[in-house]
């Protein structure tokens, strides 16, 4: 509860008014102050024993990336049995760095307002927006009441995903080694399960054709998926392996292969190069992975931790920053024997081959721009493919 500017101009007045009454002697000066002071004090009163019952609700998006529209819907409902007075709303994001302000004009009973304003997704992070900040006035505008009518809320900006293809099967017996280019067994899906009625998502190279005939409707082949090897991602977090650009991009990219992992239903985890795991196993996997990564920042060690500790997976993917001699041999490490190996070099100030006769895929991102990341990664996936394909399709 406080006066408004108005209202402190109006207070301080009265003394100038008080002071030429008594120096002029007029009763009618006297008159005036004693109207002000009345005035004010009934603007104070008025304002706070208002009963006010407008009820604020945000609609925040669930997920927000980096680039994408934070859209924040913000509506505000008079559950009152009388008409609401005019009032003021603030909202403030990141620590109060920038806020959002709405006059909203008296609400009938029952009545509701709706507002939209945006939050900034220029870089990833984790924020906190509000309180929200509830203002009302007297009619003259001397005095006001604020509350708080939304408590604040955290705001999570995950880095940017690119739609990438999913890492093809990088080990296993059908993995030629003798080649520079990764080739494997491709994933055809599993053993046979049951049959099932056809949905209209499924594939039609699915159909059971002598089932389909027999029962008079179609029928489609339901498989039991078997194991599939799981994936390590690692992320170089090494501030010696980076300049701000290029850790921006490591992050993409390892968000970006994540998403794809996920959405080809691959077992997946997702380590730093300090050693730590990303995300908590549950449901919500994906979701905590990538809220970790809106926060993960580089670190000044210049080790390679899992390879230090011996942790071994059979298919790693190393998203990197610049590699010298001695941390190619610790990712290395990484990898056990027979396993394979995507190796995608974001900060790289020469270009690195691909070893051969290794199980190895090599991205060398001349410039550190994810979009450059996809071009490539989902050019080498689909000679993967096209490799696999042409070395274990049957023979007519």
């Amino acid at each position: 509860m406080s006066f408004t500017r108005r209202g402190w101009v109006l207070f301080a007045s009265t003394f100038a008014i008080i002071f030429a009454a008594r120096m002029l002697g007029l009763a009618q000066l006297w008159v005036v102050a004693t109207a002000v002071w009345l005035l004010l004090a009934g603007c104070f009163v008025w304002t706070q024993h208002h009963h006010v019952a407008l009820v604020a609700m945000r609609d925040i998006p669930e997920h927000l990336h980096v680039g994408s529209i934070g859209r924040v819907d913000l509506t505000v409902v008079n559950q009152g049995s009388s008409g609401s007075p005019t009032s003021e709303y603030a909202d403030q994001f990141d620590s109060g760095d920038r806020s959002a302000r709405f006059a909203l004009q008296p609400l009938a009973a029952g009545e509701q307002a709706r507002a939209a304003y945006r939050v900034p997704t220029h870089r990833r992070g984790r924020f906190h927006l509000g309180p929200l900040i509830a203002t009302i006035g007297d009619p003259f505008g001397l005095a006001s009441r604020s509350w708080t009518a939304a408590s604040s809320q955290e705001v999570i900006v995950h880095p940017r995903i690119f739609d990438v293809l999913a890492l093809p099967e990088l080990s296993g017996s059908g993995v030629d080694t003798e080649s520079r280019d990764i080739s494997g067994r491709p994933d055809t899906g599993g053993e046979f399960h049951t049959l099932r009625d056809y949905a209209a998502s499924d594939d039609l190279r699915q159909v059971h054709w002598k089932s389909t005939a027999r029962r008079g409707r179609l029928m489609v082949r339901q498989d039991e998926s078997r194991r599939r090897a799981p994936v390590t991602v690692m992320l170089d977090t090494r501030a010696i392996a980076h300049n701000e650009a290029s850790f921006e991009v490591a992050v993409e990219v390892t968000a970006s292969i994540v998403t794809a992992l996920a959405r080809d239903s691959r077992p997946y985890e997702v380590i730093t190069t300090a050693g730590d795991t990303l995300g908590q196993p549950g449901r919500r996997y994906l979701g905590s992975v990538l809220d970790e990564l809106a926060v993960v920042e580089a670190h000044a060690s210049n080790r390679v931790v899992p390879a230090l500790r011996g942790n071994k997976s059979q298919s790693v993917v190393a998203v990197m920053g610049e590699l010298h001699s001695a941390d190619h041999a610790a990712v290395e490490l990484t990898v056990q024997r027979g396993g394979g190996l995507a190796l995608v070099l974001c900060n790289s100030s020469q270009h690195h081959a691909t070893i051969a006769r290794s199980r190895r895929l090599t991205i060398d991102l001349a410039t550190p721009t994810t979009r450059g990341f996809v071009t490539e990664w989902n050019q080498a996936v689909l000679t993967w493919q096209q490799n696999a394909t042409r070395q274990f399709s049957p023979a007519r």
